[in-house]
């Protein structure tokens, strides 16, 4: 009964394609849970700075965008990818802020657009994070933490 467990545990049997798939998709389900931090960062600072402070959503939204990507880069480089966080964390910091400025644009431009159409900001943030998500994910795992090997 052991040796069978064993077996089963083993993943040299596994065609390299289906695991590289499988480690991908493990991957981006840590991404999605420090995207989740991040949007409960992202919504909260602009529920904050648009509500009680009263910041136009125009300008509270790229500032919460802001804070949620300090937050989720300290995530990500610790747990997302920490296999893959050799050499320069100023290069890596650097390359995240750029990939995830167009994601900021993604996001504020989708939450300008559909604000204006008559949906509520907060939907509207979440609409315009979900579709910025699809980008960091992409251009991050490609450029950022790409595979040294």
């Amino acid at each position: 009964m052991r040796e069978e467990a064993t077996r089963m545990l083993r993943t040299e049997r596994v065609p390299p394609a289906a695991m590289r798939t499988w480690l991908l998709a493990q991957r981006f389900q840590k991404f999605l849970l420090v995207g989740a931090v991040g949007l409960a960062v992202n919504q909260g600072l602009l529920m904050l700075l648009a509500g009680p402070f009263g910041v136009a959503v125009a300008l509270a939204s790229p500032i919460a965008i802001l804070a949620s990507m300090a937050v989720t880069f300290s995530l990500n480089e610790t747990w997302t990818w920490q296999d893959r966080n050799g050499g320069s964390l100023s290069r890596r910091a650097a390359l995240y802020g750029t990939i995830n400025s167009g994601g900021l644009l993604i996001n504020w431009g989708l939450l300008l657009f559909l604000e204006r159409h008559g949906l509520h900001y907060t939907i509207a943030n979440l609409i315009g994070a979900a579709a910025a998500a699809v980008w960091n994910f992409a251009l991050n795992h490609a450029i950022t933490w790409r595979s040294r090997v």
